[in-house]
């Protein structure tokens, strides 16, 4: 499960070469402080029984033409918990569109992901205003 936000500008003459001296830094600053932001909700929402899972969720950010940050986890494992699995994970307030095995019982979804992006929207998007605004002055 990945998570990802992408800015994207084409360079042309004298402003391509200012936004890629002005905005793109201000875009890197706001996507590194982002996915940390996201990294840290997930893994205090992550169901913990080993700490794999928790431990396994990553940051990355990207720079070329396009700014990319990613947060998400790494274990093979990590879907089943956050969407659940069979009959329990279809009934449960945080499941997913499936498909879920109507003969298995299963185990609910425990979303980790999903509740650390959406309650982090609006700092997200604070974030960057406020960067791009510091850097822009």
């Amino acid at each position: 499960m990945k998570l990802q936000a992408t800015a994207t500008y084409k360079p042309r003459g004298d402003l391509g070469r200012w936004i890629a001296a002005n905005v793109t830094p201000a875009l890197l600053s706001a996507m590194k402080d982002s996915v940390v932001l996201i990294q840290e909700s997930a893994k205090a929402l992550c169901p913990v029984d080993t700490g794999a899972l928790r431990e396994s969720i990553t940051t990355e950010v990207e720079v070329g033409k396009t700014v990319v940050g990613r947060v998400g986890p790494h274990m093979p494992y990590a879907g089943y918990v956050e969407f659940g699995t069979g009959i329990r994970g279809a009934a449960s307030p945080g499941a997913g569109e499936g498909p879920y095995s109507e003969s298995w019982p299963g185990q609910p979804a425990q979303p980790y992901m999903r509740p650390a992006l959406d309650g982090n929207r609006k700092a997200v998007e604070e974030l960057f205003r406020d960067q791009i605004a510091l850097e822009l002055r």
